[in-house]
């Protein structure tokens, strides 16, 4: 059964000038009219869906006749509702009723103004950082007044603040950061080589990589002096380095205090016969490949860093420990921070050692550690000269000529002939020069 009626598709046709059509012809049409009007309001209703309209409306209807080809409706896309009116010979056809316009009112009625042609005016918005009180300037007013009604309890009571999204990890991921973690800790050696392996290579980490720069932070932070667990956590840290995937830069301020923890800590295990020198030394190589590779674009990190290392040197009360990680540091960032950091404090850090040096000194962990400031700081003044094409570089550096023969002679009376080993032969006649 037909849901349109007969009468319908008459009235439609006589609408249209043919008056003469037969009821078998509307017979026959019936059928193909109410496939075509079904297809329409399918349509219709899809443009709807996709749309997120609550209800069908005459756009959706116009879209769905155009995407079939078909002319639109006019007339019906009003904002306003319309009235349908039943029709005078029948009682079950309705017709939307349309307000009639005199064609000669719309021709009289005025026309409208014609809209300004855009134009550029330009004026000050401020001179000399002051804005000028002219009409175009919104005129300033004082901040108490402006902001009353932000500092208003009331206002800020009633400010909806959306909630902080979570970082979500997959099972897949918080199981692996459980295991590396694990690993990183743990005492076996194979199995903490593996871990370290996959964090120095594996490109999909990069999520975790928040998490990661968090643990080595927080264990580093509560360590309690364990010294195996620190050179893992070091470990580990390096292999974030190498990692070319990862952005590491983004949280290099976790990092980058958790190593200098472990360069100038005061105390890093529980035994102070134990080898933390090689600790200092691993994690000032650290800072000096995170300053090399970070520098360009941080410009500030270098510097800092050498200030935390220079604070350390001239500190009178610091540990040598602590100083023996400086002096570490100062030597892998290179000549230029040797020149204007240590070496002109170098004669008062001397001094400082001789005391603690001596063989009646009754603090045995004293003097075994300035025994290896000592150590370093020979190696470190060698590496200097080593380095340097010829003792000439001092006259264009940071210090004068004279100050770096002070140095130079001050070096050759307290280390002697320690210092001859790292001088290349081009290099005696320069250096007898400054030491004579």
């Amino acid at each position: 059964m037909s849901l349109l009626r007969p009468e319908t598709l008459q009235i439609v046709a006589q609408s249209l000038g043919l008056d003469d059509i037969s009821d078998e012809c509307v017979r026959e049409l019936l059928p193909e009219v109410e496939l075509r009007v079904r297809q329409v309001v399918q349509d219709a209703l899809k443009f709807q869906r996709h749309s997120r309209r609550p209800q069908l409306d005459p756009t959706h209807v116009n879209q769905a006749l155009q995407a079939r080809n078909l002319e639109s409706l006019y007339g019906f896309s009003s904002p306003g509702t319309v009235k349908y009116k039943p029709c005078e010979d029948s009682e079950t056809l309705f017709f939307a009723e349309e307000e009639e316009l005199e064609l000669n009112e719309l021709l009289n009625v005025p026309l409208g103004q014609i809209p300004l042609q855009p134009v550029l005016n330009l004026h000050w918005l401020a001179v000399d950082g002051v804005q000028p009180l002219i009409p175009e300037n919104e005129s300033v007013e004082d901040d108490s007044t402006c902001h009353t009604s932000i500092k208003d309890e009331a206002f800020v009571n009633h400010v909806d603040r959306k909630p902080r999204v979570k970082h979500i990890l997959t099972e897949e991921m918080q199981l692996y950061y459980t295991k590396v973690t694990e690993a990183v800790k743990s005492d076996d050696f194979e199995l903490q080589r593996a871990a370290l392996t996959s964090l120095a290579q594996d490109p999909g980490i990069h999520q975790l990589l928040p998490y990661f720069s968090r643990f080595i932070y927080e264990e580093v932070k509560h360590s309690n002096h364990d010294l195996s667990l620190l050179f893992s956590l070091m470990r580990a840290c390096r292999c974030l380095l190498v990692n070319q995937s990862l952005h590491v830069e983004l949280y290099l301020h976790q990092l980058i205090p958790a190593i200098l923890t472990c360069v100038l800590g005061t105390q890093l295990c529980e035994n102070p016969a134990d080898d933390h020198w090689a600790l200092r030394k691993y994690a000032a190589k650290l800072v000096a490949q995170i300053c090399e590779r970070y520098g360009e674009k941080y410009a500030n990190i270098q510097a800092r860093v050498s200030k935390t290392y220079h604070k350390a040197i001239t500190d009178p009360v610091c540990p040598f420990s602590t100083q023996y990680g400086a002096l570490h540091g100062m030597l892998f960032l290179g000549p230029l921070v040797m020149e204007s950091l240590l070496f002109p404090n170098l004669e008062k850090y001397y001094r400082r050692l001789e005391p603690a040096l001596l063989s009646s000194n009754p603090n045995l962990v004293q003097r075994l550690e300035a025994q290896n400031c000592l150590g370093i700081l020979v190696h470190a003044s060698g590496t200097y000269f080593s380095m340097s094409k010829s003792m000439d570089r001092s006259a264009s550096s940071s210090l004068s000529s004279s100050a770096m023969g002070n140095i130079v002679a001050l070096l050759f009376e307290a280390f002697g002939e320690s210092l001859l080993p790292y001088i290349r032969p081009e290099q005696n006649d320069s250096m007898l020069d400054m030491c004579l």
